[in-house]
């Protein structure tokens, strides 16, 4: 096997089409919303088109009454894909180094799409995605599994789907590839372990460090966030938090932040820890993680 496939919605990125109602009414009656006017149908159905704007106006002549619901969860998409699938990241990260092709295969209507895929860093890692939006056949279509298999170049013998839907895994497995339920991203790594198409992960045993800027930091503590990755790009832009080894403070410092006195910046220490999925690419470290506010602030 040669090639790994994503599931997106699930396993790489967290869908929760919750929020974007909530925008406009209490949280405890989207429940309702949602069922009265057959949202999760109404959903499936969009992921074959290329816009969601006209089946929207399609529901709301249904359910005039609730217009202004049905029209938030367009005006409101991006509160819905707002984080990372914990774990999940750093397992495809670590796959290209082993020779592994990366892809992944959605359902999602393409218009919807293009807006995760410009706000999630992660995505630009797969050599191809295939969004059903795009192509107007849905998981899970044969066809479709075919179709990501030939745009990655593979056979389907030889690749690999990952998905939460244990349905399109079994419809990915009648077409031959090999289907792997998502249930965490621990049991998806070590399934690919034991296909052998990853080892352990390299431990790295030494602190790694974080220049912040001190705002931001003190920002962070208060909100119980931090948003960012370096100093000029988001954690869920980039996929990673830029880190640094002792040796390469100095250089990152010179490099990025040469303009600002100490006052203005404030050095992290993240001590070893296994359950922090931290890479070493290009000899950098990168966390594959928020950053923990818990970390240790030097200077």
């Amino acid at each position: 096997m040669d090639t790994v496939i994503f599931d997106i919605g699930g396993v790489l990125i967290e869908w929760e089409p919750e929020r974007a109602f909530e925008q406009v009414m209490p949280a405890e009656q989207v429940p309702a919303f949602m069922a009265r006017i057959g949202f999760a149908d109404w959903n499936h159905g969009n992921d074959a088109r290329a816009s969601i704007i006209d089946a929207e106006d399609d529901l709301v002549r249904r359910f005039p009454g609730d217009e202004v619901g049905i029209r938030a969860y367009r005006q409101n998409f991006l509160h819905t894909v707002t984080r990372m699938v914990p774990g999940t990241p750093a397992v495809l990260a670590e796959l290209p180094g082993r020779g592994i092709t990366v892809g992944a295969l959605t359902n999602w209507a393409a218009d919807s799409f293009a807006l995760t895929r410009a706000r999630f860093g992660v995505l630009g890692r797969c050599t191809d995605i295939v969004v059903s939006g795009e192509e107007g056949v849905i998981k899970p279509d044969p066809a479709i599994f075919r179709l990501a298999c030939e745009r990655l170049g593979t056979a389907p013998e030889q690749a690999v789907f990952i998905d939460d839907s244990a349905r399109n895994v079994a419809a990915a497995a009648e077409v031959g590839l090999t289907g792997l339920h998502f249930t965490s991203a621990e049991q998806l790594r070590a399934d690919l372990v034991d296909l052998g198409l990853l080892g352990e992960r390299a431990t790295v045993n030494q602190p790694v460090y974080h220049w912040a800027l001190r705002s931001r930091w003190e920002s962070a503590l208060a909100e119980s966030e931090y948003p960012w990755s370096s100093r000029e790009t988001g954690y869920l832009a980039e996929g990673f938090v830029h880190c640094s080894f002792a040796h390469q403070l100095d250089g990152t410092r010179e490099r990025f932040y040469a303009d600002l006195p100490n006052a203005d910046l404030t050095l992290l220490r993240i001590d070893p820890d296994p359950d922090l999925p931290i890479l070493v690419e290009d000899g950098y470290p990168h966390l594959f993680a928020p950053l923990p506010l818990t970390a240790t602030v030097v200077g």
